[in-house]
């Protein structure tokens, strides 16, 4: 499911906002921005999602600002100089034109280095986690309510199948003496054969009798819902779960449709499918 979770922190003179983004997926994926000297924390951060988020692609951005204070830039001297001494070396060695200059220091990064915002405490961990855990605690927020909604939507598109399975149910009943009664000119047009089948006519008998039967499918169907349901009510990770069931759900209308061959019945069966096709769309939203 989708959420959205943000913090902030100070850090030493640094403003530290932390947010995280989750949408819907069929896996875990998960990706971190981090300030580089924090990024010796991704796999903890990791493994903090890893206990929240079982489902989803999730985005961790952590950005931090300075604040003043004490320069947030160090340069170190001893590494310009050394570079100075070697540009000259090497502007003398194959006599180069040209004097060294600031705007060929610049091209060193590793002359100018940002200070850590973590300098002010020896271990980061000890604030970033618990910024990240808040963070994450508004994620869960976010999600639950949308799951609120999802589980509303998926309660009244199974009220509806559960109603049309009892018209399908009632029509396939009327169904019955009509059929009785085609298979008995059935019968009356055999017998007037001289050679008649005996066996042929039991079959007819027996594949009427299966096909005009829906009890197995409806009674499956029916537990497929309950199940549902009380996956749904169960909580947690069930989105796996609703998925299967879903499926199952679908068989079971299928057969119904194939055994009824009906208009009106067809109708229903094709309501129920709609509304399954619908469910389908949402357990893929569910963790």
């Amino acid at each position: 499911m989708t959420g959205y979770g943000r913090n902030e922190l100070t850090i030493g003179n640094a403003r530290c906002t932390i947010e995280i983004r989750c949408v819907n997926g069929r896996f875990l994926d998960f990706t971190a921005r981090l300030p580089k000297e924090w990024s010796d924390k991704e796999i903890q951060i990791r493994e903090l999602i890893h206990g929240r988020v079982d489902r989803g692609t999730v985005n961790v951005m952590v950005r931090c600002e300075d604040l003043g204070g004490e320069s947030s830039l160090q340069i170190d001297t001893s590494l310009a100089k050394g570079y100075i001494e070697a540009l000259q070396r090497l502007k003398d060695e194959f006599h180069l034109a040209g004097e060294v200059s600031i705007d060929q220091l610049v091209l060193f990064p590793q002359i100018f280095e940002g200070t850590n915002p973590s300098n002010q405490d020896t271990d980061i961990w000890l604030e970033l986690q618990p910024a990240i855990i808040s963070a994450l605690d508004a994620l869960d927020e976010m999600r639950i309510r949308e799951g609120a909604e999802i589980s509303r939507d998926l309660s009244a598109r199974l009220d509806a199948i559960a109603d049309a399975l009892v018209e399908v149910e009632h029509l396939s009943a009327e169904r019955i003496p009509q059929e009785r009664e085609r298979l008995r000119e059935r019968v009356r047009q055999v017998i007037a054969d001289e050679n008649i089948d005996e066996q042929r006519l039991h079959l007819e008998i027996v594949l009427l009798s299966d096909k005009l039967d829906i009890s197995e499918e409806s009674v499956r169907l029916r537990s497929h819902l309950k199940h549902f349901r009380e996956d749904m009510e169960t909580g947690g990770a069930v989105g796996r779960k609703l998925n299967f069931q879903m499926q199952e759900m679908n068989r079971e209308v299928n057969t119904i449709g194939s055994k009824s061959n009906d208009a009106t019945i067809a109708r229903f069966v094709v309501g129920m499918k709609e509304e399954l096709e619908r469910i389908r769309e949402q357990v893929q939203n569910i963790e």
